[in-house]
């Protein structure tokens, strides 16, 4: 009876360890606003702090101790797909109003922008 019991028991063992390997999920990740080339190309020298924010949103980090610059951060990476992507943007303001656009790392387009995968999808 042993033996019969262990014959039955180990492909349940065995079932059991690939579904649970074939259930594992990697999620998306991603961290700041989503810039895109289009957005930062409405950003003029002149416009005011209000205005740019209309644009591109909130800045990702506002330094206390650099009042004058707001950095624009955003990173994807695709938990499920072999996918990256991210940009950097430094704006620079005197007192109220756009002086510089510094492009660290030039964002994608609006077509090329990654988007987070949707549950049942896979990847």
């Amino acid at each position: 009876m042993g033996n019969m019991r262990r014959f039955i028991l180990l492909p349940v063992i065995l079932s059991s360890l690939l579904l649970a390997a074939c259930s594992v999920h990697k999620i998306d990740i991603q961290q700041g606003n989503v810039i895109t080339r289009e957005m930062v190309e409405t950003l003029t020298p002149g416009m005011d702090k209000r205005r740019v924010q209309l644009a591109i949103g909130s800045p990702m980090i506002q330094d206390p101790f650099h009042p004058n610059r707001w950095d624009y951060v955003y990173s994807f990476k695709a938990g499920m797909r072999d996918e990256e992507q991210s940009a950097h943007i430094i704006l620079y303001f005197d007192g109220d109003t756009l002086q510089k656009v510094d492009v660290v790392k030039a964002p994608p387009s609006e077509k090329d922008v990654l988007k987070p995968t949707l549950r049942g999808q896979g990847g």
